[in-house]
């Protein structure tokens, strides 16, 4: 007896209605990633989803079984119930995507690490940046380098991605540009719309440090209100997402063993702040007006393992600063 293929019954299809919707799996995935249960406020947070648009999801999902409420009233919070058949099995497939990312970015930090001339700063920008990418969508790649060792850098890591075979293992298209600072400047769609970095510091400090010295536009009292301000913006991302804390450490102990004397010293330094410092007293260090924390400043080491939803929600936070 042949089936009919346009059911829809809960027991023999309920994929249909948990995953039948980007909402429902964006809901699905954050709370997936959680220790615990969330609130609506939290999952409104961290999806782009609307308030009431969060509240149908929610109940929506709970109506399948695969989520249940936790708490009353207005302290109510959302979980993945642990006893529904498929709970296992979905949670599982969220973890895999995010191994899959995760996995990549590891593969592409790992080749410039081996590369024997280094850039200044490497990160991912365009769609996939920004999180706007169709499959199919090149994954666009700059490498920052100086004039003079800019093309055999990017051809020795444009070889090193071919014969590791990346794109193959991972389906996708890699693109890598090779520039310049005097590039980024020309071409601000390099530097633009929140860099994904793979390596070294955000492109901007380098292009900020070249303006000085070749115009001269900022006054170092300019620089360091304006380090000032993002800092302030930094404890407020800090208090939102404490673990950056703990993933900045272990980016700073990689860095310490591939990298010069002179910038191993600055790391370790940081290294030793934000394993020492309550989170009270790197609040009160970063926004100090101190020698030591106007130097360090200039090198906060947070920026690069920000995923996507800590730099959205940077960005967000410093656009309120501004507008104080």
């Amino acid at each position: 007896m042949n089936k009919s293929s346009n059911k829809n019954s809960a027991l023999e299809t309920p994929l249909d209605a948990i995953l039948g919707s980007k909402g429902h799996v964006m809901v699905l995935r954050r709370l997936t990633e959680s220790d615990s249960p969330m609130s609506p406020s939290e999952l409104i947070k961290r999806t782009s989803l609307s308030r009431q648009g969060v509240y149908n999801v929610i109940q929506r999902l709970a109506e399948t079984g695969i989520l249940r409420y936790v708490g009353s009233g207005k302290h109510q919070q959302i979980t993945i119930r642990e006893e529904y058949p498929l709970a296992d099995i979905i949670s599982a497939l969220f973890k895999r995507e995010r191994d899959q990312y995760d996995n990549f970015i590891k593969r592409l930090k790992e080749l410039i690490k081996s590369l024997e001339i280094k850039p200044k700063s490497a990160w991912i920008f365009g769609k996939i940046a920004q999180g706007t990418d169709d499959y199919g969508d090149p994954v666009r790649i700059a490498l920052l380098g100086d004039l003079k060792t800019i093309d055999e850098l990017t051809e020795s890591f444009r070889n090193r991605i071919y014969e590791n075979a990346i794109e193959n293992e991972f389906d996708v298209t890699i693109d890598v540009r090779g520039v310049t600072v005097a590039d980024i400047e020309s071409r601000p769609i390099i530097n633009s719309n929140k860099p994904l970095m793979l390596w070294g510091m955000d492109p901007q400090h380098y292009l900020v440090s070249w303006k000085d010295e070749r115009e001269g536009r900022r006054s170092h009292q300019d620089l360091d209100h304006q380090s000032h301000t993002d800092a302030q913006v930094w404890s407020e991302l800090l208090k939102m997402y404490p673990d950056i804390i703990k993933r900045t450490i272990s980016n700073l102990e990689n860095r310490i063993t591939q990298t010069s004397s002179g910038e191993k010293k600055e790391l370790q330094e940081w290294k030793r702040i934000l394993e020492s410092m309550s989170f009270q007293r790197l609040k009160k260090f970063l926004e100090s007006d101190s020698e030591r924390a106007t130097r360090l400043r200039q090198s906060l080491p947070f920026w690069e393992i920000l995923n996507e939803q800590e730099r959205h929600e940077f960005e967000k936070l410093k656009i309120e600063e501004s507008l104080k």
